[in-house]
């Protein structure tokens, strides 16, 4: 009976300390997190008026951003002649997502939501040359890029061997291999639920190559996606490709826009010639004589 009693009093003291140990981090991460906000609501009294804050990652070596998307945003103010300024900051939006924007002290998350809510605010529409079946193909095509082609980049880049990932990631060493094994344990599980993850390398290889070729015939020789002048779906193509060109060393999506898809790789660099002339301004590693990121001749 002594025993039953010391053992229980015993682990009573260790669940009173293990209990103390909890609340005690869970007010740590509630006092962060309150803290953060406060910086923020201090920060954004100070944003311009009637000018875009586009909140998104830090800059990568050889690309703007080693997300697709925030390169989409960051493509589609540039082409409608929004004035923006950007805030690169890994803090995310309400919704836990990134890239996002503060307009005037209203927040909007996710890239797409984010475009929909200035063409309405400010009454732009870089569409407004496409027929109306023409706008219906474009959304076809911005669904099979950022809902299937995405996914099989995720897949490349996070699901196996993770050197080139880590070779592309602007950060330190240690950093880089904290920050990428994080990501890998989240993208792994999105890419099981979504479906993806499920798949062999074949078949995913498959995938991949039947994406890029479906943009490629669309594409044909035309100077932007629907013709000579550029509208909405290029900002979201040219993002995800630009990705898979520069940020993707050694994978099947470089190989195939390199080698197999010429005009896809053309109309990168079109496409990056027309809205960023400033490029190398925008990567932490510029050109210096070598090729990437340039065009061979």
């Amino acid at each position: 009976m002594d025993l039953a009693v010391k053992l229980y009093e015993d682990n009573s003291c260790k669940l009173k300390y293990v209990s103390g140990v909890l609340v005690g981090a869970a007010l740590v991460v509630v006092a962060v997190k309150r803290y953060r906000k406060y910086k923020y609501d201090q920060k954004r009294q100070n944003y311009p008026r009637d000018t875009v804050v586009l909140h998104q990652i830090g800059r990568g070596k050889a690309i703007p951003s080693v997300s697709p998307f925030p390169i989409k945003l960051e493509t589609f103010l540039r082409m409608a002649k929004i004035p923006f300024i950007n805030e690169h900051t890994h803090q995310p939006s309400s919704k836990g997502k990134t890239p996002w924007i503060t307009y005037n002290g209203e927040d909007v998350d996710d890239s797409q939501m984010c475009i929909d809510f200035l063409n309405k605010k400010l009454g732009v529409d870089m569409n407004k040359h496409l027929s109306l079946e023409q706008k219906s193909i474009g959304h076809a095509f911005r669904i099979l890029v950022e809902d299937h082609l995405y996914w099989t980049m995720a897949y490349v880049a996070y699901a196996g061997d993770l050197t080139a990932t880590r070779s592309v990631m602007p950060y330190d060493p240690l950093t880089n291999m904290f920050l990428v094994r994080a990501w890998t344990k989240v993208i792994r599980k999105q890419l099981w639920c979504q479906g993806m993850g499920r798949h062999t390398v074949e078949q995913v290889n498959h995938l991949i190559k039947s994406d890029l070729m479906a943009l490629s015939v669309f594409l044909g020789r035309k100077r932007f996606f629907f013709g000579s002048e550029p509208c909405e779906f290029d900002c979201c193509v040219f993002g995800m490709l630009a990705l898979a060109l520069w940020c993707m060393p050694g994978s099947l999506h470089e190989t195939l826009v390199n080698k197999e898809f010429p005009n896809l790789k053309d109309y990168i660099y079109r496409v990056r010639e027309t809205f960023w002339p400033d490029w190398n301004e925008c990567i932490l590693e510029p050109e210096q004589g070598g090729t990437r990121g340039k065009k061979e001749k």
